[in-house]
């Protein structure tokens, strides 16, 4: 098995299901701040803290770190939710996740579930959960040009400990033996009907893209992209007008080459 499969722990996951669809214990403490609202139930107090204070950091610095523009300010009645549960089969059981879960983001409802003692979750799930929020406010929420692998891309490059997605070599490998998830493959993709192995490729391979996309083109043409998305509503379009990608064959194709070079 590559390494890439063994350095990536627990992952998140993004529903498109309104709030009311799904009902939560009432059972639960409040710890407030400025943006947020931290539901929780026997949570340390010390670890609360910190949640609350990377939240904040998170909100302050996603947006500006790729120049989104945010219509909706978080505050008061419009401030995110955080629930804490207790442990991971809470959480499990609550949430009817995956073994491989370790948060749910509901994006229309600006809310995040997790549970205390999760493997990075200051670190990587909460900024990456952050991310996915933001990320909708800039395309427009519902937005059928935006597959999913953009959206794991866009939350994955915003985690802190990025060197889990670092493994260029193993990502050359599997290119090398076509033994990856090429572009039609992830834009298909479903993460409940596939393994956990597939999972952990789908965010690696997207978080690459992403990268690919920032590093080569740079900060500012990624901005364009994403706008570009929210006005023409469409991945082909987008590409082609901001990158010069004619058609996704192109992209995947440049991609590759990058992720080929030494």
């Amino acid at each position: 098995m590559f390494k890439i499969m063994r350095a990536i722990g627990l992952l998140g996951v993004i529903l498109f299901l309104p709030l009311g669809i799904f009902a939560l214990d009432q059972d639960w403490q409040e710890e407030k701040s400025t943006h947020f609202i931290v539901f929780y139930k026997n949570a340390p107090k010390d670890m609360l803290s910190e949640l609350i204070q990377k939240a904040e950091e998170g909100y302050n610095s996603i947006a500006d770190d790729f120049g989104f523009n945010r219509f909706d300010f978080w505050t008061w009645d419009n401030r995110a939710r955080i629930y804490l549960y207790d442990n991971q089969e809470e959480y499990r059981k609550a949430t009817q996740s995956s073994d491989w879960s370790g948060a749910q983001v509901r994006i229309s409802a600006k809310l995040i579930q997790s549970y205390v003692g999760a493997p990075g979750i200051l670190q990587n799930m909460l900024p990456h959960e952050l991310a996915h929020i933001i990320f909708m406010e800039m395309v427009g929420f519902n937005n059928p040009s935006v597959p999913l692998w953009l959206h794991e891309g866009v939350a994955s490059y915003q985690e802190q400990e990025k060197d889990i997605y670092l493994i260029k070599a193993d990502l050359a490998e599997r290119i090398n033996q076509g033994d990856y998830l090429d572009l039609d493959a992830l834009n298909k993709f479903q993460t409940k009907r596939s393994s956990s192995e597939k999972v952990r490729l789908f965010y690696a391979e997207s978080y690459s893209l992403v990268k690919f996309l920032i590093v080569k083109f740079g900060k500012e043409s990624f901005v364009d992209f994403c706008r570009s998305l929210r006005d023409d509503r469409s991945l082909t379009v987008a590409l082609r007008r901001v990158y010069s990608f004619e058609k996704l064959d192109d992209f995947e194709k440049a991609w590759k080459k990058y992720i080929l070079t030494k």
